[in-house]
């Protein structure tokens, strides 16, 4: 697919990551949707850059059906979804209890899911598309302090496999499952070191490394389906 003159949403698109991945397909000519929650200044700001439009919503709270309505109101079609937000709150397996459990799978699995849920058929419809999911190495290998977020990674991977089944082949359904690229803000450099000798890389990846394996699923590749792209450094084979 050519990317020049799509229109891409981003969930999570105002900081880190998400906006890292926005910046970059503007540049490369896209028209960009910025969905937000809780970064509504960052999300303004970035606006006033690039030009984005901006969809509010809070993941944990909406319904699907006030989710849907308000997709086709103030989106309408895109041409590739890229599942992005996400939230990684740290507990004890055992601590972990009904509602800190539903927020994690809401935001992590359930929005995600119902959003190609949404668009697929629409891409489908017209006869191309590109849904981009953002795995991670725990699903395969839970984060035991991060059980809730890991199990819906691993449901990520799972609908991915299936959607590109079900939207085949006008939709490319793929996923990015990547190690250490950005390190959780706060985190103290001591745990930072830790990570990183358990990386066979020895070191993290970089934006451009992942925002290359990106083009790559949504530009130069139009064969692959239903694949998980691991990007860690081969730090999920020292576990």
């Amino acid at each position: 697919m050519e990317l020049p003159g799509k229109t891409v949403l981003i969930t999570g698109g105002a900081r880190r990551l998400g906006k890292s991945l926005a910046a970059h397909l503007y540049q490369r000519g896209c028209s960009i949707v910025v969905h937000y929650n809780s970064s509504e200044t960052e999300a303004r700001e970035f606006q006033s850059q690039i030009g984005c439009r901006l969809f509010h919503a809070d993941f944990s709270k909406i319904s699907i059906q006030k989710l849907k309505s308000r997709l086709k109101e103030e989106i309408g079609v895109v041409d590739i979804l890229i599942n992005n937000a996400s939230t990684f709150n740290e507990r004890q397996w055992e601590d972990i209890d009904e509602a800190s459990w539903d927020h994690d799978l809401n935001v992590n699995l359930k929005i995600p899911f119902f959003l190609a849920h949404y668009f697929g058929p629409l891409m489908k419809a017209k006869g191309y598309g590109k849904i981009l999911n953002m795995a991670d190495i725990a699903a395969e290998h839970p984060y035991l302090k991060h059980l809730s977020y890991s199990i819906a990674k691993a449901g990520v991977i799972s609908f991915t496999r299936a959607l590109a089944r079900t939207l085949a082949p006008e939709v490319q359904v793929n996923a990015i499952a990547p190690g250490t690229i950005l390190f959780p803000e706060n985190m103290p450099q001591q745990t930072q070191n830790a990570i990183l000798k358990h990386i066979p890389a020895g070191r993290t990846a970089t934006l451009d490394e992942f925002l290359r394996t990106v083009d790559f699923l949504l530009e130069d590749v139009d064969y692959i389906n239903g694949q998980t792209i691991v990007l860690d450094g081969g730090r999920s084979l020292t576990w």
